[in-house]
């Protein structure tokens, strides 16, 4: 039962970033504001306040970075990451 729920829990969070994905990649005009890369360098060139949305996924994914960019979960990210 732990195998089956660890596989439904995997298979969550690998629609939740795929869906993230797409919705940034629906909103062209945010792929230049300033945010951090999963990389660790800083990307974009529009500063904004606070209360925008930042082009970058939970795992650190960001339009920057090519489709096929492995998915990365919390446990894996360095310091930098968005």
């Amino acid at each position: 039962m732990r195998v089956a729920w660890r596989a439904f829990l995997e298979f969550r969070r690998t629609q939740i970033e795929l869906s993230e994905r797409r919705l940034i990649l629906l909103e062209p005009w945010t792929h230049d504001l300033l945010h951090w890369g999963a990389d660790g360098t800083l990307h974009g060139t529009v500063v904004t306040g606070p209360r925008m949305p930042v082009p970058v996924t939970r795992d650190g994914w960001c339009p920057c970075r090519p489709l096929d960019a492995p998915l990365r979960r919390a446990a894996d990210r360095r310091c930098g990451t968005a």
